[in-house]
């Protein structure tokens, strides 16, 4: 319930909400600023109803904790919203809903225009949003219920925007590691690709599972961009032009080192937030162990790049010898 009594649901890249927290919910007046298009709106409300009852829907008995609110003038739309968490008592499952019904507000014609064009995009988009925000941050309450910082205040839209970012890389990190297991690799270099790869579809398709609970999906241009530089990085001559270069296992491997500690970060973030998947540190945990084993083989590599001249030139001198 206090999520609810707290506006918590609210995206505040939709909505935001001011209003005094020590006057009872019963008696709050809010001032919402609603953003659209780039604009934003500033729009009063009042609360006119709120309690806890008993009812009963299609034979099952549940507990409702309900409140509502009402647009004051001024507002863009005359009309009212109503927010209900519904505890079961057979299952002991929590549901929370969200309703509303409204109209235009007899207002300037610029505001009507613009939500007849929008109003009703707007109102299911918030209640999409609302729903799936509110199941996200009850997970990360009853995770760390002793939190130090509110959960109330976390940014969505921020967030979809740093899990799209590391989408991007994980499509990178893919790539890179496809391109090394089609390639001659020593044994040791081609088993790791192969596990790297599995490892960063795994947290590809768990991270865009992700984004869709944030009601986004991932960026095509930034899977486009990093796609692109991944095929133009793999062009990279390493000092020949017809014949494989020594150097080239060790720029890929130094690239999957930048890519895994990004992807390492992405985890212990989520985690740290207690958002997303629940193995996230699992997930931080396995890009760990596989920065180790990276870094192990770019050492390698690295030696018998740098050495591979001597070493033939010894080998040549010992067979005249």
């Amino acid at each position: 319930m206090r999520l609810s009594r707290s506006y918590a649901f609210a995206d505040p890249s939709l909505v935001q909400a001011r209003y005094d927290p020590a006057v009872p919910l019963e008696q709050r007046e809010m001032l919402l600023i609603l953003h659209a298009l780039g604009a934003r709106i500033y729009a009063g409300v009042r609360v006119s109803g709120a309690g806890t009852e008993m009812r009963s829907e299609r034979g099952r008995e549940g507990q409702v904790f309900f409140w509502n609110y009402r647009t004051l003038e001024g507002h863009v739309e005359e009309g009212q919203r109503d927010f209900e968490v519904w505890k079961w008592h057979d299952s002991g499952e929590v549901e929370f809903r969200t309703h509303a019904v409204s109209r235009p507000a007899d207002s300037n014609p610029i505001i009507r225009l613009g939500f007849r064009l929008l109003g009703r995009h707007k109102q299911v988009e918030f209640g999409r949003r609302a729903c799936t925000r509110m199941a996200l941050l009850t997970e990360a309450c009853l995770r760390q219920p002793n939190r130090p910082t509110s959960i109330e205040t976390l940014d969505g839209r921020l967030l979809a925007i740093y899990a799209r970012d590391h989408h991007a890389l994980l499509v990178a990190l893919r790539e890179v590691a496809g391109r090394m297991t089609s390639t001659a690799r020593a044994s040791d270099q081609h088993t790791f690709a192969g596990e790297l790869y599995r490892v960063a579809e795994a947290d590809r398709a768990c991270l865009e599972g992700f984004l869709s609970r944030l009601d986004r999906t991932p960026s095509r241009t930034r899977h486009a961009g990093t796609w692109a530089a991944e095929k133009l990085g793999g062009l990279k001559l390493n000092g020949r032009v017809v014949r494989p270069s020594p150097l080239s296992p060790v720029t890929e491997l130094e690239g999957c080192r930048l890519l895994l500690e990004s992807n390492r970060a992405l985890w212990t973030g989520l985690d740290r937030l207690a958002i997303g998947p629940a193995d996230a540190a699992e997930r931080a945990r396995r890009a760990e162990q596989l920065l180790a084993t990276a870094e192990g083989l770019r050492l390698d590599a690295l030696q018998r790049a740098t050495h591979q001249g001597v070493e033939t030139a010894s080998a040549t001198r010992d067979e005249r010898a």
